[in-house]
C-alpha cells in the first residue's frame, strides 16, 4: 500500500513538473479556449435573439451554433480554429479538475467543483469532436433531444430515477452559486482589469453579472425539467438549451422572455472573450 501511494505521489510530481514547464503555452491555450467559447454562445444568443425578434429560424444548443457558424463564409476554416479553442478550454478544466491550480479545496464544495470542471472538460471535448467532423466532411451527425436520451440511458441505470433526480438536484444548486456568482460580482477575485479604466471596467462586470445570470436562469430550467422526469419516471420530459429556450418562448409573454435570456446568452458569450484577456490563469498546480 505505501508503495502504491509513492508511487502515485511520483507521479503527481511527473506532472506537476510537466505542466510546470508547458505553463506559457497550456495559459494561452486556455485564453483561445475562452475566446472559442465565447464565438459559440454568442452565436447561440444570436440565433436565439433571431426567434424572439420574429425574424425566422429556430432556438438550438451548442451544437446547432456551430452548424450555424460553419454556413458562414470560411466556416471550414473557421470550424479548425474553434476545434483548437474548444479542446483548449477542454484541457483547461480538465487540469483545474485535477491540479486545483485556483486551490478550490478537497473539501465537499471543491471536489463538487472540480467535477464540474471534469464534466465539462468531457463536455467541450465531445463539442470539438463535433467541430472537427464538421470542418473535415462539412456534416456531423446531431441527436435531437440528446438530454433526454441521456436521460433515458440513467434512469436504466439500478436506482436510476434517484440518480436523475440527484443529477436535477446538482443542476439546481450550481444554477444557485452562479445566480449568487453573478449578484455578488464574485468572478472578479479572477479578473485583472488593473490596466483598464473605472468605467470600462464597470461595464464589463456588468456584461459578467449578466451573462452568467442568464446561464444559471437556463440551468435552472433544465434542472427542474430533469427532477420532472425523474418524478415521472419519463425520460422525455428532460431537456437541453434548446428546448428550455423553447419553453420559455411558450410562456405568456414568451418572446419577451426568450429576448432578454438571449442577449443573457449573448452576454455571456461576450464575457467569456473578455475572460480570455483579461482573466488570471495559473495552470500549475
Amino acid at each position: 500500500m505505501t508503495d502504491i501511494k509513492h508511487a502515485g505521489q511520483q507521479l503527481q510530481g511527473h506532472v506537476q513538473a510537466a505542466t510546470r514547464h508547458a505553463a506559457p503555452g497550456l495559459e494561452a491555450l486556455a485564453r483561445f479556449g475562452y475566446a472559442s467559447k465565447g464565438v459559440v454562445y454568442g452565436m447561440l444568443g444570436i440565433l436565439a435573439l433571431g426567434v424572439a425578434l420574429g425574424r425566422g429560424g429556430a432556438t438550438t444548443d451548442t451544437k446547432g451554433a456551430l452548424l450555424r457558424l460553419d454556413d458562414l463564409p470560411a466556416g471550414h476554416a473557421l470550424m479548425w480554429l474553434l476545434v483548437v479553442g474548444l479542446i483548449g478550454y477542454a484541457v483547461w478544466q480538465l487540469l483545474r479538475a485535477a491540479l486545483d491550480p485556483e486551490h478550490q479545496g478537497t473539501g465537499g464544495k471543491g471536489i463538487l467543483k472540480r467535477s464540474g470542471y471534469l464534466l465539462s472538460g468531457v463536455a467541450n471535448i465531445a463539442l470539438a469532436v463535433f467541430a472537427a467532423q464538421l470542418a473535415s466532411s462539412g456534416t456531423a451527425a446531431r441527436d435531437q433531444n440528446s438530454e433526454a436520451q441521456a436521460a433515458g440511458q440513467v434512469m436504466a441505470l439500478p436506482g436510476g430515477q434517484v440518480l436523475l433526480a440527484l443529477a436535477g438536484v446538482a443542476l439546481l444548486g450550481l444554477a444557485g452559486s452562479q445566480l449568487y456568482t453573478a449578484y455578488g460580482a464574485k468572478f472578479m477575485k479572477r479578473m485583472a482589469f488593473t490596466d483598464i479604466g473605472a468605467r470600462y471596467g464597470q461595464t464589463l462586470t456588468r456584461v459578467g453579472q449578466v451573462g452568467i445570470a442568464s446561464r444559471a436562469v437556463l440551468m435552472t430550467i433544465i434542472g427542474v425539467f430533469a427532477l420532472l422526469a425523474a418524478w415521472r419516471g419519463s425520460a422525455g420530459t428532460a431537456v437541453g438549451i434548446s428546448e428550455a429556450l423553447t419553453w420559455l418562448r411558450g410562456q405568456p409573454a414568451g418572446n419577451v422572455l426568450l429576448g432578454i435570456v438571449a442577449l443573457g446568452t449573448l452576454c455571456y458569450g461576450a464575457w467569456c472573450v473578455v475572460q480570455a484577456v483579461y482573466r488570471r490563469i495559473r495552470v500549475e498546480g
